[in-house]
């Protein structure tokens, strides 16, 4: 045991002394072309020694020789994820990319996430990430995750975007919960991280929004919540950005003030699924509304929170444009695993609620309302107003400033 902590506090060790070397590396005139990428998403040199963002040199073994002369062993820069045997000898495991150290909450780097520059880069994919070591298990690291911790447990509420610019620009708008999963879908491990964050004298009472760059991934995270345990699904909002934006693209195109308000714009899980599904039916004809309901009569009715399930039946209702509002909700209680009881209906001394009607759902009536306005429907927009802030056009400095 006594051995494991040593090699892992070796490990720690031979991490940050690399990140160290990244970031010296991120100044020199071989990493012009990663320096113009962070500019050109609005990063500065302040920002990128916020984030610890770095560079990988293109020589054959810089930062291993680098390491090694600080007393590291190839073995143990193996074990780190930073160095990998080549044809010709010990090699360092990322060239020619523009670097994130990954933390863990506690701010020790346990990690790194490389994106691609160069066409030429024999790598083809854009992003790659240190893999598997004692430090860095992907299923259980998020990135950002020690800059947002203590906003996270304060305000009880996360914000889970999909990229590294992506947290960078929601921290430098204000948004200071954001993190992201690194190199793998946001999981069971990530999840449980942030419940135990915000978690207050064993009651959860936290939220988690997911930022998606399109309705499509959102539609799929919301249909994938309604399959699952919905531990969390009842207090988990989806925002999803105009035109497909991702949070970085939208702070360039509408400022900081944009990303605030997508965040506070979100939508409940459960309604923006129901509603992305609604989208694809045409309300306007009797068809379309009946169709509309054999869809997400059965989505509302995997809703395992009976008072949610009843309350999203109704919902529904009002968004269909259907007169019986009870039929719709007795119909979704049909459909239901766990039926709600429903007090002063059935027969007198029956223990079980009453079964509801089978008859079809048929009853029309010949113009239906508009959409009923609720708060939940309101706040369904996503239209994110513009910021008369314009984004920042400071230009970097073709070598940085030591801080």
């Amino acid at each position: 045991m006594q051995r494991d902590r040593g090699s892992r506090s070796r490990l720690l060790a031979a991490n940050a002394a690399a990140a160290e070397f990244y970031a010296v590396a991120l100044e020199s005139d071989e990493a012009a072309p990663a320096r113009h990428y962070l500019t050109q998403r609005n990063f500065d040199a302040q920002a990128a020694r916020r984030f610890g963002c770095g560079f990988a040199p293109s020589g054959w073994d810089s930062l291993t020789k680098h390491l090694q002369r600080k007393g590291f062993e190839f073995k143990e820069l193996e074990a780190a994820g930073l160095s990998r045997q080549g044809r010709h000898g010990p090699m360092d495991r990322f060239h020619r990319r523009l670097l994130w150290p990954i933390r863990s909450s506690a701010g020790e780097v346990i990690g790194f996430g490389a994106r691609r520059l160069f066409d030429d880069d024999p790598m083809e994919a854009k992003y790659v990430n240190t893999p598997e070591t004692l430090l860095y298990k992907k299923s259980s690291v998020m990135f950002g995750i020690d800059l947002a911790k203590r906003d996270i447990a304060k305000g009880h509420q996360a914000v889970v975007v999909e990229g590294y610019t992506d947290v960078m620009a929601m921290h430098l708008a204000g948004v200071t919960t954001a993190v992201a999963s690194c190199g793998t879908a946001f999981g069971d491990e990530h999840l449980a991280m942030l419940r135990r964050l915000m978690m207050d004298d064993s009651f959860f009472r936290g939220e988690l929004i997911y930022v998606f760059d399109g309705d499509a991934a959102g539609r799929a995270a919301a249909l994938k919540a309604l399959d699952g345990e919905q531990n969390l699904a009842g207090q988990s909002f989806v925002a999803v950005a105009p035109d497909g934006m991702d949070p970085c693209d939208l702070r360039l195109a509408s400022g900081d003030a944009a990303l605030r308000d997508l965040v506070a714009r979100r939508t409940p899980l459960f309604e923006f699924a129901i509603r992305s599904a609604l989208a694809e039916t045409d309300l306007n004809s009797a068809e379309g509304r009946v169709a509309a309901l054999r869809r997400c009569v059965p989505m509302v009715g995997q809703i395992k929170d009976p008072m949610l399930r009843d309350e999203y039946a109704r919902q529904l209702a009002g968004w269909v444009g259907w007169d019986d509002v009870a039929q719709v909700v007795d119909r979704v209680r049909s459909q239901a695993k766990t039926p709600a009881k429903v007090p002063g209906r059935g027969h007198p001394g029956s223990k079980a609620p009453r079964r509801a009607t089978q008859q079809p759902l048929m009853r029309l009536r010949p113009n239906p309302p508009p959409l009923v306005r609720t708060p939940a429907t309101r706040r369904c927009g996503r239209n994110v107003r513009r910021s008369n802030r314009p984004c920042s056009t400071r230009r970097w400095p073709d070598r940085f400033s030591t801080p």
